[in-house]
């Protein structure tokens, strides 16, 4: 028994050391030994590092009185804080810097301002909205448009738990798409060449432009790629710049400018954050873009009264014209509207050189009206009808016209109305910024108006003085 015993002992025992054996032998051949093992040779190890550019003092042209409008409404995916350095650059050209936030509807603050700036939006521009920057472009306006495929948005369909992601390029294009320029849902990379990351593009090839001016190289985080119908590609990419959406590339573009040189879309804003815009030439494409931003001259019309003047306005009765009760109330009323744009008002039949002139009369002109009339080239030899280029013959009855001329000198709205009665309301629906029933075109406007008797009378007495009661007014914002 004791026999047995002790070989079930010898047999557990064999039973656990036998295949730790059996694994050292199959797995371990003869004694180990200490390998000689390089170790990596950090000492001329080298990380690579992008091209930094050194920061030099920017040389700007002032442009006092330019207004650049921020887009803030259209759950746009930035914060002011984290473009403050662009924001400085504008500042620096004497812009005024302003954020739409919806407080005043676009179209009011697209009538002063020089120039639009948009980015990542992931709200929807409505069909009235895109049309009030066609036109603000259309005059002269600047538009430009950032976008960034690291700023979209990603949710999740509620019914079927899908994670769905919403490209800014889908909001932005709505806005472009009237300038013949698209922004494409996708990112730019290059495995071959990249400043660390295969998203973060070096390029080298533009177009040639004022904003791509001493440009040499590049870095753009992550940006779309975006196509133009006639427009002017401006960060251009090399064949190893490839297109997240087909892997193919070439001559892909990260920028493009608009064919009337007024709408800039990019397809990337990382670069304009610090430390990334002092890599390579980014400092200096910032630099190009706010310049850009407040370069442009937006010729003002006659719908973006009161900012229609830049000086000091005095008020012009012509043809005997005195100054009523009747009148007096809506002059007061467009006196108020000026100050809101401290812009000063007084009436004097004989307007000092340095003012702009709002000149009143009749359809029935007069000696000291003619001058004012001729740049218009109106016709006035029939009784019952006004003709005016682009508009056609015009009966005279209850309309209002409205004409706008702008020269380097003085700015002059005329009102002109067949019955001096009506002249009042003219001025009331200019005052009140209520040009609903006016027809305009460029600079000039037809307005229906109301009838009434005559103020049109042999002065007796010298013109009373609207004096302005704010201080020294300043300039309006240029355009």
């Amino acid at each position: 028994m004791k026999n047995f015993q002790r070989y079930r002992l010898w047999l557990a025992l064999a039973v656990l050391v036998l295949p730790i054996l059996l694994r050292a032998v199959w797995f371990y051949h003869g004694l180990p030994s200490l390998s000689n093992v390089k170790s990596p040779d950090y000492a001329a190890n080298t990380v690579p590092v992008p091209p930094v550019s050194t920061a030099v003092a920017a040389k700007v042209s002032a442009s006092v009185g330019k207004v650049v409008l921020l887009d803030n409404y259209h759950a746009n995916q930035f914060t002011p804080s984290e473009i403050q350095d662009f924001i400085d650059r504008l500042t620096a050209r004497g812009a005024q810097v302003e954020v739409n936030n919806g407080d005043l509807d676009l179209a009011s603050e697209l009538k002063y301002v020089s120039s639009y700036i948009v980015f990542s939006p992931e709200g929807v521009y409505s069909a009235a909205e895109v049309q009030q920057v066609r036109d603000f472009v259309s005059r002269g306006g600047r538009l430009i448009v950032f976008t960034d495929p690291t700023r979209g948005q990603v949710t999740t369909d509620y019914n079927t738990g899908a994670t769905v992601t919403l490209p800014d390029s889908e909001y932005a294009n709505p806005l472009l798409q009237p300038f013949g320029i698209a922004v494409n849902p996708d990112y730019l990379y290059d495995l071959v060449k990249n400043e660390g990351n295969f998203r973060n593009v070096f390029f080298a090839k533009f177009g040639a432009d004022a904003l791509t001016s001493g440009l040499s190289q590049v870095a753009l985080y992550g940006a779309h790629s975006i196509q133009t119908l006639d427009g002017t590609p401006l960060v251009i990419g090399d064949a190893n710049t490839l297109s997240s959406s087909t892997d193919a590339g070439g001559g892909l573009a990260a920028a493009v400018l608009s064919r009337d040189g007024n709408v800039l879309a990019v397809g990337d804003f990382t670069f304009l954050l610090p430390p990334y815009n002092t890599v390579a030439d980014n400092s200096l494409f910032v630099d190009r873009i706010a310049d850009f931003a407040v370069g442009g001259k937006r010729l003002a019309t006659i719908s973006d009264f009161p900012y229609v003047f830049e000086r000091p306005v005095t008020v012009v009765p012509t043809g005997g014209l005195q100054m009523a009760a009747d009148i007096l109330a809506p002059l007061a009323s467009l006196q108020s509207a000026l100050q809101a744009t401290h812009i000063g008002l007084t009436v004097n039949a004989t307007p000092p050189a340095n003012t702009d002139r709002l000149v009143l009369g009749s359809l029935t002109p007069s000696d000291d009206l003619t001058p004012y009339l001729e740049p218009f080239k109106l016709g006035l030899d029939d009784a019952t009808s006004v003709t005016l280029p682009d508009f056609g013959t015009i009966s005279r009855s209850g309309v209002g016209l409205l004409l706008y001329q702008h020269t380097d000198a003085h700015n002059t709205l005329v009102l002109l109305t067949d019955l001096p009665s009506d002249l009042p309301a003219l001025i009331q629906l200019l005052a009140d910024g209520d040009l609903s029933s006016c027809l305009i075109q460029g600079d000039a406007g037809v307005c229906s108006i109301g009838f009434g008797e005559s103020n049109f009378q042999t002065p007796t007495a010298e013109f009373p003085t609207l004096e302005a009661t704010t201080p020294e007014p300043t300039p309006t914002p240029l355009r």
